[in-house]
């Protein structure tokens, strides 16, 4: 790579080209902004631990391609220990590894400098508007500087962001999860249908989950950290396939072809802006504390940080509180329910010193309550007590996997 000629200037550098920086990417670019998009792989989504479950409505937006397309979901059912709760739904699932790339690549075409195996090392803020980045070259660990008036963070849980101690002091890694993502030979389930699994007998508080693609599935299990155990939730994914009995039968003895793992950062920061800066998607924690979403929400905060960006491009004002305007727009499309979840899951996790069917009743009740009448939402409170809990099916709501 020849560094001095990467050694410039852009309107907006983006650290992290997932899902939430390469649609910002490419809005940007569209509107004839320069964006540098960093991306630390060698392509995009290569190391993306995640089921690839998401709304349609997202999808239709920036991939209409059907190749990058896995599945047409139409059914979530949730297998509870009572029994199962169905929702219709109008949902895709994708490959991550394919997906990503795919927007990257439209990101590029669209006018954004998108550089490959490229670490953020490091990064600045001299004053609002003046901003640099040390990047690194994956393969050679040569480094140069690029520098720019706004930095964009969506690398992940574990985001350079965290060198700001505004942005630090917010982290509640209580709160985070650890997932493994597998592909495993076949699909075992319907080709419209994503199962999710809540069981205290794999974990007092966490899920597993199959989700069909074309040729192979998605199939993975998540817990909280400090469920997580060391070495203990991997063993609890080979107990989802060998053992559990809803899906041992399902999954015993296909063969893997895929193998991912990594954190998810549930719980959303409160303040996700600061001089020239501005969070988005998993680095700023935007995934459901209730069931580990986060796509919809990337995809949310990429379109609402585009408009703040270009208004303080035009202005010339690149502070604090001219950006807050993000964080106001995210508070406005999703953070008011995201917090809700929030203090849902807090008592949830909390509940778990009280016994392990404790957090999945409570979860059905708060999530899943519109499918129970009132008697039966008493049920589960009690269960086994009172009997088994029934799900109506003329309670009916379409699911939003947010």
């Amino acid at each position: 790579m020849n560094n001095s000629s990467d050694d410039k200037f852009y309107d907006v550098i983006i650290v992290g080209a997932g899902i939430a920086g390469s649609v910002a990417a490419g809005l940007l670019a569209k509107k004839g902004i320069s964006v540098l998009l960093a991306e630390k792989d060698e392509f995009s989504g290569k190391t993306a631990a995640c089921g690839g479950l998401f709304d349609r409505s997202y999808f239709d937006r920036y991939a209409r391609n059907e190749d990058v397309l896995e599945q047409a979901i139409k059914k979530n059912i949730f297998h509870l220990p009572w029994g199962n709760v169905i929702y219709d739904c109008d949902q895709v699932t994708v490959k991550r590894r394919v997906f990503d790339r795919y927007l990257a690549d439209r990101a590029k075409s669209a006018g954004a400098k998108l550089l490959n195996r490229t670490k953020a090392i490091d990064y600045r803020v001299k004053k609002p508007g003046e901003v640099s980045v040390v990047l690194q070259d994956g393969k050679t660990k040569s480094e140069w500087v690029v520098r720019g008036k706004i930095i964009l963070f969506t690398d992940g849980p574990r985001s350079l962001a965290f060198k700001n101690p505004e942005f630090a002091r917010q982290l509640k890694k209580n709160y985070w999860a650890y997932a493994y993502a597998y592909e495993v030979e076949g699909v075992p389930v319907g080709e419209d249908e994503a199962h999710i699994y809540f069981a205290p007998r794999l974990f007092p508080w966490g899920y597993g989950w199959i989700f069909p693609n074309k040729k192979e599935s998605n199939i993975g299990v998540g817990a909280i950290l400090p469920d997580r155990d060391g070495g203990e939730l991997k063993q609890k994914l080979f107990d989802f396939i060998e053992r559990f009995p809803p899906t041992a039968n399902l999954l015993k003895d296909r063969p893997v072809v895929d193998k991912k793992g990594g954190f998810i950062p549930m719980w959303m920061m409160s303040r996700i802006t600061d001089d020239s800066q501005i969070l988005a998607g998993d680095a700023a924690g935007m995934v459901s504390p209730l069931f580990g979403a986060g796509i919809d929400y990337a995809v949310d905060a990429a379109e609402l940080c585009v408009p703040v960006i270009e208004e303080a491009l035009k202005s010339g004002d690149f502070s604090a509180k001219t950006l807050l305007k993000y964080d106001r727009a995210v508070k406005e499309r999703f953070g008011k329910d995201l917090r809700k979840q929030m203090l849902i899951a807090r008592l949830i996790i909390f509940s778990r010193k009280f016994g392990k069917l404790l957090p999945v009743k409570l979860l059905s009740v708060s999530a899943f309550g519109g499918k129970y009448s009132r008697w039966n939402k008493i049920k589960i409170l009690f269960y086994p007590l009172l009997g088994i809990p029934r799900s109506s099916e003329k309670l009916t709501a379409k699911m939003d996997h947010k």
